[in-house]
């Protein structure tokens, strides 16, 4: 009875939308905007850019407790997943890939079917749309990352001052290293970096050196070898008090 009564006011808690873009160069892109309907003023809203290989559904479960906490949150799926696979009426796609031995591979193709470097400015247009809808706080703006959604949304970092940022097994793309770099030698947004200690991609080592090289950044490390938002449920009481203390 408790879980049916929980469940029922998640629901009844949320508005959900689906809202679609187009990319400067053909993508259309697919988002869904959940608005807590408890709050009669304007929201802070979190963006959520999710890792290679999956979509938006992978932030469901945090994003809905978000939401509860009155924050509206704005979950994407990046170009070439998901439901953001057409571009120029034609699909296009990321190569997928069944391990870990396989996945810096099929990220590489990947990137020279999609141009990842292009996500942050997908990410841009997305707040720019977002900005036109006055129950939003764009000046209360977090941003949350994991692997590729991670490090494509650093460079954000140059065009808006977000409240915060969580960066979760965050990848690397070398033609986005100056503006990454750019970024976090710039921005006063407060960042937390989580990785695990055994990381199979390497991002915790791109942890660390993203955090010396930040203002506001600091690290978290924890054991084991998780990559991406499997860590989530280790790591989930560390964002929320890390939100709690920037508000």
């Amino acid at each position: 009875m408790k879980k049916l009564f929980l469940s029922l006011l998640l629901t009844s808690a949320l508005f959900a939308n689906e809202l679609t873009i187009k990319s400067d160069d053909g993508f259309i892109l697919h988002g869904w905007l959940n608005k807590p309907t408890t709050t009669k003023q304007s929201s802070p809203i979190i963006l959520f850019a999710h890792q290679f290989g999956s979509d938006h559904t992978i932030w469901n479960d945090l994003a809905k407790k978000f939401n509860a906490k009155g924050y509206a949150t704005l979950s994407i799926d990046l170009r070439g997943h998901g439901k953001s696979i057409l571009q120029n009426n034609k699909e296009n796609k990321v190569i997928t890939a069944s391990s870990f031995e396989h996945i810096k591979e099929a990220l590489i193709q990947s990137d020279k079917k999609i141009s990842f470097e292009n996500i942050p400015l997908d990410l841009t247009a997305w707040l720019e749309h977002i900005s036109e809808d006055e129950s939003l706080d764009i000046e209360n703006l977090y941003l949350f990352g994991s692997s590729l959604g991670a490090g494509t949304m650093i460079p954000i970092l140059n065009e808006y001052e977000a409240k915060g940022l969580v960066a979760i097994s965050a990848g690397k793309l070398e033609k986005l290293s100056e503006d990454i770099d750019m970024a976090l030698a710039g921005s006063m947004t407060k960042t937390i970096f989580i990785a695990s200690k055994n990381d199979p991609l390497n991002a915790n080592k791109i942890t660390m050196e993203y955090t010396i090289k930040s203002i506001l950044g600091t690290s978290l490390i924890i054991s084991g070898e998780g990559h991406g938002t499997v860590i989530l449920p280790k790591v989930e009481h560390f964002i929320f008090s890390f939100m709690n203390n920037i508000k």
